[in-house]
């Protein structure tokens, strides 16, 4: 019985969710050709709209900690596990103004498309691992980290709670030519309550831990990937992996 109200209530959310996506995503278009600030604020309204939609109709709630990490006036890189898409609409309400790497393919979805392209996010050719796309991103980091905070899921992918960790060597090779850049680690636990691939979504509260910032110029690169890694899982292991 427990199921089927959760069942129930997830399909709520999803009916709702989609509505919410097509008013934004038509928005986005008519919003193209003003400038991005207008798309950006679409965005977080409608992100705000989704935490709203998922605490009363799943009954999940978030706590944030380590919000004192984050400098003023400075923008950062954050690090940050990733277990679910809650983080991708989430983290674009207390980590404003950001902008995320995320795969290509993205870019070409309908309408959702044109919203990921005007907001400043960071294509990248997970496939792809030439120098010429390094040095390509590197440019696109130098340029959004002007004005944004750049968001990047060092794993490359969702992971479940509990899994062993699979982290990309992609950011200590990206941050070599980056200077003075801070790096700000993220555990979080949103997949104990929004499962990878699972429609069905859990109540409960999810734990986001911005961590102090790492300063990659004091680091050899390995010595940076090991500390990232490290200080991510160390905390990851003291949040629940259950709901």
């Amino acid at each position: 019985m427990k199921k089927f109200i959760l069942a129930i209530r997830s399909t709520i959310y999803f009916i709702l969710f989609m509505i919410t996506a097509i008013i934004f995503c038509v928005s986005a278009v008519f919003t193209s050709i003003l400038p991005s600030v207008v798309t950006f604020t679409t965005a977080r309204i409608w992100c705000r709209s989704i935490m709203f939609l998922l605490k009363v109709c799943c009954g999940i709630k978030y706590h944030v900690t380590g919000l004192e990490n984050i400098p003023n006036g400075k923008t950062v890189i954050f690090a940050s596990k990733h277990q679910s898409a809650w983080e991708t609409f989430a983290y674009q309400i207390f980590l404003h103004p950001c902008v995320f790497m995320y795969k290509r393919e993205l870019a070409f979805i309908p309408l959702f498309g044109i919203a990921m392209v005007k907001t400043k996010n960071i294509p990248v050719n997970r496939g792809h691992g030439s120098k010429e796309m390094i040095k390509s991103l590197r440019a696109s980091f130098a340029k959004r980290l002007k004005k944004y905070n750049v968001i990047i899921f060092p794993e490359g992918t969702r992971t479940k709670p509990g899994a062993e960790p699979e982290y990309k060597s992609g950011l200590s090779i990206i941050i070599q030519a980056l200077k003075d850049v801070e790096v700000i680690p993220v555990a979080m636990n949103s997949g104990v309550y929004w499962p990878k691939h699972g429609f069905i979504k859990y109540p409960g509260t999810i734990e986001v831990h911005i961590l102090p910032a790492i300063k990659p110029s004091e680091y050899s690169r390995d010595e940076f990937q090991k500390k990232l890694v490290d200080t991510i899982e160390n905390e990851q292991a003291k949040l629940p992996i259950h709901p």
